[in-house]
């Protein structure tokens, strides 16, 4: 996962490199020309305020992205709020005002990280909803990562309810379901908790940080790769296979 990209913002000529998540090749380019702003009224009213200077200014902004491969040119709506800040020339004395602009939505929304080819459709549809929310609402995001390890735990095969001592039911927690896998993974299940907090967290509207959510990212992308295509053990096994060969 490339974390730059998601804290990276747009300028009139150009905004991050977003993998295309149509054909997975291209990079989204934005569209010549195709950034509108326009500043606020409240931003506007700011400016007969004695302290005004230009990092006051808010916009409002749209945009086109285009992935490039010829054999798809998805477009992409892009979204978001902009402002102005000072733009300081190599030698750190000559500098100039320069507009930026920070998406708040893109459609279609690109993968934040990139899933493992079995990844089940559940749990990838799900993050992908907590990848559409990244920008816009990070306490929702974080909720939608929430869900998609309850999907992953059920793709794993961990009982959603436990028979007690009458021979009925009860509904399993998500913590007690995460305890219940880790007593095979251990380490895996010690990241996966950390993520069911961080969903909690959401949940009850606590401060969720755009460094937690990519944290939380690169966590579930790891995790996925060790649960799905089991890369450490697979990597263990190379390694085995070429110290046999070659020690001797």
């Amino acid at each position: 996962m490339k974390r730059d990209l998601w804290t990276g913002y747009l300028t009139k000529d150009s905004c991050p490199p977003w993998t295309c998540p149509v054909c997975k090749k291209g990079v989204v380019a934005l569209v010549p020309k195709s950034l509108l702003r326009k500043e606020t009224i409240e931003s506007k009213r700011a400016h007969n305020e004695d302290a005004w200077d230009p990092t006051n200014i808010t916009f409002a902004f749209t945009a086109w992205g285009q992935c490039p491969e010829s054999r798809c040119k998805q477009e992409f709506a892009i979204a978001g709020i902009g402002g102005v800040e000072p733009e300081f020339g190599p030698a750190g004395d000559d500098w100039d005002w320069e507009e930026y602009f920070v998406p708040k939505l893109c459609y279609p929304m690109p993968d934040i990280f990139d899933f493992p080819a079995k990844c089940p459709d559940e749990v990838m549809r799900k993050l992908r909803e907590s990848f559409a929310l990244f920008w816009s609402s990070r306490a929702a995001c974080a909720g939608r990562i929430r869900v998609a390890l309850e999907s992953l735990m059920g793709h794993l095969g961990i009982p959603e309810k436990k028979k007690d001592k009458t021979g009925g039911y009860f509904d399993l927690t998500l913590h007690q379901r995460i305890d219940a896998f880790a007593k095979n993974e251990p380490a895996i299940g010690q990241e996966l908790m950390a993520l069911k907090w961080l969903g909690n967290s959401g949940s009850h509207d606590s401060e969720v940080s755009r460094d937690d959510l990519l944290d939380a990212f690169e966590i579930m992308e790891h995790a996925l790769d060790e649960i799905i295509d089991r890369r450490s053990a697979r990597v263990a096994t190379l390694a085995k296979r070429l110290t046999k060969k070659h020690s001797s």
